[in-house]
């Protein structure tokens, strides 16, 4: 039996920690990644449909994406660059997000699959996946932008 002493010790030994700079590069690489994965599935639902009607909802999508990063994307990637950047020193990585963002994250992975794999036609589910892929790049610039001129 491990002493609290001796677990704590353990803990903090082996606590996967970093600066506050390492947690806003992760937020950023994050969501760029996620954005990309789900215009990917958007591009890949386009993809075989008539040229006109694919760059209709393609340009619909970019619109809404704008939309979204504006009124959404932007101001999370704000407040969370607030709390990343009064870190002090270091902190476990995986707090680049909050607990809160965690179950958000599960929640819209779960409602992502089910609309996959549902009735509703790839065309218009690409609208939500370009808008939400968008607005996740869009806003993953943010981060970048936060590292390059906060040096």
């Amino acid at each position: 039996m491990l002493s609290n002493s001796r677990l704590s010790a353990i803990l903090i030994k082996y606590n996967p920690a970093a600066t506050n700079r390492w947690h806003i590069a992760l937020a950023g690489v994050t969501w760029g990644l996620v954005g990309l994965l789900l215009c990917w599935y958007s591009y890949g639902w386009l993809s075989p449909l008539q040229f006109s009607r694919a760059i209709t909802f393609c340009i619909i999508g970019v619109f809404t994406a704008v939309f979204v990063y504006w009124f959404g994307m932007s101001r999370i990637a704000l407040k969370n660059l607030r709390r990343l950047k009064a870190i002090q020193g270091k902190a476990c990585i995986f707090g680049f997000l909050t607990w809160k963002s965690y179950t958000n994250i599960a929640v819209m992975v779960t409602l992502g699959v089910t609309l996959r794999h549902s009735a509703v036609p790839k065309d218009y589910l690409s609208l939500v996946y370009t808008s939400m892929g968008g607005g996740l790049l869009l806003g993953s610039i943010q981060y970048y932008r936060n590292l390059l001129l906060e040096r």
